[in-house]
C-alpha cells in the first residue's frame, strides 16, 4: 500500500512538474511568437506593396498571409528565414532594377525608413532580398493595391470577407492587423506625425489582436489601432462599431445636451422641461468633477478610444452629437453621479441623476430631443443678407438645389455677392463641394490657382508621395477670367467642426485676396482625401490618404487652419441662441478688430 501511495505521489509530482514546465514554456513562447509575427508582418507588407508580382496582381497577399501565419508562430530562426525566402521568391524579384528618384521638391519621402531590415531576426540572405525590395521601383504605371486615381476612397482589390462573423479565427484577426498596419506603413502620408512610431504600434497591437474572441473585441482592437494614427478621418470608424454599448460600457445617459472643453462639461440645455425641473443641475453649469475625479482625468480616460488629430476634436467627440453619442459619460454604471459644478462665481456639490438606457421612456426622450434639433437645423438658411452690405454663405447648408441654375441665376448670384462690402463664409459644417469648386469663384471672378501643395501615393515607390498638379485639382477649369474680381472683405468662420473639405476650401478662401481673415478656433487637422481599406468582417480601416500643405510647405495635418483672430465662445455666449461667432465676425467687419 505504501509503495502504491509513493508511486502515486511520484506520478502526481511528475505531472505537476510537467504542467509547470509547459506553463513556463508557454509564457516564454508568447514573446517569441509575438516577435515572429511582428517581423513576419513587416516582410509581408514590403512584399505586398513593393514586389513586382504583387504590384502586377499575380501575388495574393491575403492568401499568403493566411497560409503561413501558423507556421510563423512556431518557427525557429532557421525555419523562419526559410519561410521568408520562399515568400520573397514567390514575389519574383527581377534581376534588373529601375532606378528610384529618392528626393526632390515634388516628392515626400519623410516616412521612408528601412532600418528594420537589419534586424538580427533576418539572416543575411533575407536582409539582402529585403534591401533589394526597398530599392525596387515599380516597372508599370499601375499597382494592384494602390489606386491610380488619387481621390478614389475605397482601396483597390482588398477583399471584404463579409461572411467572417465568428471573430475567433486567430489568422483572420491577425490579417486584419497586418492589412491595416501595412496601409499605415505605405499609404498613410502622415505616418511621421503619429505620436508613436509604426513599429511600436505594431508591437503593441499584436497581443491585442491575438486576444480577440468576439465582435466587440474585434471592433475595439481596430478602434485602438485607428486611435493610434492620430488622424481625425479615422474617427469615421466609430460609425461602423456595432458593439458600442459593450465596448464603451454605456448603460446611462445624461439628462441634458452638453459640450466639453479643458474647463469641463458645459450643460447647454436639458432634453425636456421635466428633466430640467427635477435636476439639481441647471443650464449653464460647468461640471468640473465627477465621483471625486477631476474632470481632466475623467475626460482623459474617456477620450482614449476616440480617434482624432488634436485635442479640439477629442473634446468635440466627447460632446453629445446628433447620433446620440455621449462618450463623456461612458464607463459609468451609476444611476446617480456626485458632481461638482461651477455656477457663476460659486462651486457647488450636487447629485446628477442619469437616465437608464434600459428604460424605453428614456430612449423616447433622447430620440425626440435629437429629432427636434435636426428639424431646427434644417431651418438654417444657406445664404442670408445680414444688412449693412454684409452677407453670409453657410457652406454646409447648401444643397445642390440651392445652387444657381442657368446663366441668369448665376449672373444674379454673382451680382448680389459682388455688391457686398463683406462676405462671411461659415465653414463650421462640412461644405457642399460644388459650391466652392465652381460657383463661389465664378460669382466672385476668380480662376483656378494653386492654394495648396497636394501629394498622392507614389505608385513607382510605395511609401513615398508625389506632388499632384493641374488646375482641376484646385478649382474648375471652366472658370473664366473676370476683369472685376471681388475685392471686398472675406471673413472665414472656423472651429473644431471645420474638417477635411472644409479645411481645404478655407485654405482657398484665405488666399483669395489681401482682405481675408479667419476667425475661430483650431480646426480638425485632417485635410486630404479619405481612404477606406476593406477588412475581414466587412469593416473598413479609415485614414487620410493624401498629404496637404500650404504653398510655402507649412503643415496642416493635426494643426488645421490657424485663425487670424482667435474666438472660443464663453459660457454665456455658448448658451446664447444667437450665433456669438457670427456676432464676433460682424464686429470685426465694422470695427476692424
Amino acid at each position: 500500500m505504501k509503495k502504491f501511495i509513493l508511486k502515486t505521489v511520484s506520478a502526481l509530482l511528475m505531472i505537476l512538474c510537467l504542467a509547470n514546465a509547459i506553463s513556463k514554456a508557454s509564457i516564454i513562447d508568447q514573446p517569441v511568437e509575438n516577435k515572429n509575427i511582428e517581423k513576419f508582418i513587416k516582410v509581408w507588407a514590403i512584399v505586398k506593396y513593393r514586389s513586382p508580382m504583387s504590384v502586377a496582381g499575380k501575388f495574393n497577399a491575403d492568401s499568403t498571409f493566411l497560409a503561413n501565419i501558423e507556421a510563423v508562430k512556431k518557427a525557429n530562426h532557421k525555419e523562419f528565414n526559410t519561410l521568408l525566402l520562399r515568400i520573397i521568391n514567390e514575389a519574383d524579384l527581377p534581376s534588373t532594377k529601375k532606378d528610384l528618384i529618392s528626393s526632390g521638391k515634388d516628392l515626400l519621402t519623410i516616412n521612408v525608413n528601412y532600418k528594420w531590415i537589419k534586424d538580427e531576426m533576418y539572416n543575411k540572405d533575407v536582409q539582402l532580398r529585403l534591401k533589394n525590395l526597398s530599392l525596387n521601383a515599380t516597372q508599370t504605371e499601375n499597382h494592384h493595391y494602390i489606386n491610380k486615381v488619387h481621390f478614389e476612397g475605397e482601396i483597390l482589390n482588398e477583399s471584404k470577407y463579409s461572411d467572417y462573423t465568428s471573430f475567433n479565427d486567430g489568422g483572420m484577426n491577425l490579417l486584419a492587423l497586418a492589412k491595416s498596419w501595412a496601409a499605415i506603413e505605405y499609404l498613410f502620408p502622415y505616418k511621421y506625425q503619429m505620436d508613436k512610431n509604426s513599429g511600436q504600434i505594431l508591437k503593441e497591437m499584436i497581443p491585442i489582436f491575438k486576444a480577440i474572441n468576439s465582435k466587440a473585441n474585434y471592433e475595439k482592437a481596430i478602434l485602438i489601432l485607428e486611435t493610434n494614427i492620430n488622424d481625425t478621418h479615422a474617427a469615421g470608424f466609430l460609425d461602423q462599431v456595432k458593439s458600442k454599448a459593450e465596448i464603451f460600457k454605456i448603460t446611462h445617459y445624461p439628462p441634458f445636451d452638453y459640450s466639453c472643453s479643458a474647463e469641463g462639461i458645459l450643460i447647454k440645455s436639458f432634453l425636456n422641461d421635466s428633466l430640467a425641473q427635477n435636476s439639481q443641475l441647471k443650464k449653464g453649469d460647468v461640471i468640473v468633477e465627477i465621483n471625486k475625479t477631476k474632470i481632466a482625468d475623467w475626460l482623459d480616460k474617456r477620450m482614449k478610444l476616440l480617434p482624432a488629430s488634436n485635442m479640439a476634436v477629442k473634446y468635440r467627440l466627447l460632446g453629445m452629437d446628433w447620433k446620440g453619442n455621449v462618450f463623456a459619460f461612458y464607463d459609468s454604471s451609476d444611476e446617480v453621479l456626485d458632481v461638482k459644478v461651477i455656477r457663476g462665481q460659486q462651486q457647488l456639490s450636487l447629485q446628477l441623476k442619469m437616465l437608464n438606457l434600459r428604460n424605453t421612456h428614456s430612449l423616447e426622450i433622447i430620440n425626440q430631443y435629437i429629432k427636434a434639433k435636426v428639424k431646427e437645423d434644417e431651418k438654417v438658411k444657406p445664404f442670408e443678407d445680414l444688412g449693412n452690405d454684409i452677407a453670409i454663405i453657410r457652406g454646409g447648408y447648401f444643397s445642390n438645389d440651392d445652387l444657381p441654375h442657368g446663366d441668369l441665376e448665376k449672373q444674379e448670384f454673382s451680382r448680389n455677392l459682388k455688391s457686398k462690402k463683406a462676405i462671411i463664409f461659415d465653414m463650421r459644417k462640412y461644405p457642399n463641394g460644388g459650391l466652392f469648386y465652381y460657383f463661389i469663384p465664378m460669382a466672385l471672378g476668380k480662376t483656378s490657382f494653386e492654394f495648396a501643395k497636394y501629394y498622392k501615393a507614389n505608385l513607382a515607390n510605395p511609401g513615398t508621395f508625389i506632388r499632384q498638379e493641374g488646375e482641376e485639382l484646385y478649382l474648375s477649369k471652366d472658370l473664366k477670367p473676370d476683369d472685376h474680381p471681388y475685392q471686398g472683405k472675406i471673413i472665414i468662420l472656423t472651429n473644431e467642426n471645420t474638417q477635411s473639405r472644409g479645411e481645404w476650401y478655407s485654405m482657398m478662401l484665405r488666399q483669395w485676396n489681401k482682405n481675408t481673415t479667419v476667425i475661430g478656433s483650431q480646426t480638425a487637422g485632417t485635410d486630404g482625401d479619405l481612404k477606406e481599406l476593406n477588412l475581414p468582417g466587412g469593416y473598413r480601416f479609415i485614414f487620410t490618404g493624401n498629404a496637404i500643405f500650404y504653398p510655402d510647405g507649412k503643415e496642416t495635418q493635426r494643426i488645421g487652419i490657424v485663425p487670424d483672430v482667435k474666438f472660443t465662445p464663453s459660457v454665456s455666449e455658448a448658451l446664447d441662441p444667437n450665433d456669438a461667432h457670427l456676432k464676433r465676425a460682424i464686429r470685426y467687419i465694422n470695427e476692424g478688430k
